[in-house]
Parts: structure tokens; C-alpha cells; sequence
């Protein structure tokens, strides 16, 4: 009988340990995969009901060896979105739409208002303080993340923009 049990034992222990061992493996795995490009505090600018455009906003960290470019973003309900900065030019404040927005390696962007940022242009439906979008974004390295976007109140607005 106590045989039986050390070989229970045994066997417990053994499965238990290659069960660990795997599970740590595959989260290895995919923290590697996950964090190359890490996505932190995304957030849409809240809006009233007949905004014609909104502004999101998040900071993009590469965590690679090379420059990591943001090609595209993509959510339902929206008519296009778009990738941009704004920039001064010749005192005047613009957004200025981006073929893509760059992360040099290990660094991070910040997109905020008044600076890099993604429009989501003519919404089918404005979304409401505290409710979350899904958003997916696409880089240069053929990767995508899909992120949930949460609307909240913003500080400082975006006015005096010449939209092209």
C-alpha cells in the first residue's frame, strides 16, 4: 500500500512539475511575442453627439532592435481613420495626415493631443464617456495588436485645426 502511494506520489509530482514547466514556457513565449510592441494607456478624447471626428491617443513602446512603424488603424462604425500629427506652420496649428508613425527602437511615442494622434473620422455613432472601442493596429512588421480603447474627458482641446 505505501508503495502504491509513493508511486501516486510520484506520479502527481511529476505531472505537476511538467505542467509548470510548460505553462512557464508558454508564457515566456508570448511575453516575448506580446511585448516587442507595447501598447499603454490608450484613450478617445469624449465628444458630443454630432462631433465629425474624434482623437485617440496612447503611448507606442518598441522594445525591438529597429524602427517599428504604425501603418494603419482599424475600428467598425467609423467612415475612415487616419493617422496624424499636428504641426506649427508659420504660427498656425494643423493636423496633417501620416503615412505612418514611427517608433525608433527602444523608444516609445506618445500619442497625445496636440502632437501624434489617430482621427476616427465621421462615426456612425459617437461613443459615450466610460465605454470602450476595440481597435486594431497594424505596423510595418506585418504584426497587429487589438486593443480596447476606453472614451474618456481629455484636457487640452484640439481647436483652431485646419482639417484637410
Amino acid at each position: 500500500m505505501l508503495n502504491n502511494i509513493k508511486k501516486i506520489l510520484f506520479i502527481l509530482v511529476a505531472f505537476v512539475s511538467i505542467t509548470a514547466t510548460n505553462a512557464a514556457s508558454h508564457a515566456h513565449q508570448n511575453n516575448h511575442v506580446n511585448h516587442q510592441i507595447t501598447i499603454t494607456d490608450p484613450w478617445i478624447r469624449s465628444a458630443p453627439i454630432n462631433a465629425p471626428a474624434l482623437g485617440l491617443f496612447m503611448n507606442i513602446s518598441n522594445n525591438t532592435n529597429q524602427e517599428v512603424r504604425l501603418i494603419s488603424a482599424h475600428t467598425k462604425g467609423y467612415k475612415r481613420i487616419e493617422l496624424h500629427r499636428t504641426i506649427d506652420s508659420n504660427g498656425v496649428m494643423k493636423m496633417v495626415k501620416q503615412a505612418f508613425m514611427p517608433i525608433p527602437a527602444h523608444a516609445k511615442l506618445h500619442l497625445k493631443p496636440g502632437s501624434w494622434h489617430i482621427m476616427l473620422i465621421a462615426p456612425e455613432q459617437v461613443p459615450s464617456e466610460g465605454e470602450q472601442v476595440s481597435v486594431s493596429l497594424k505596423f510595418n512588421d506585418g504584426s497587429t495588436q487589438t486593443i480596447q480603447v476606453l472614451v474618456r474627458k481629455g484636457g487640452m482641446m484640439m481647436q483652431h485645426h485646419s482639417m484637410h
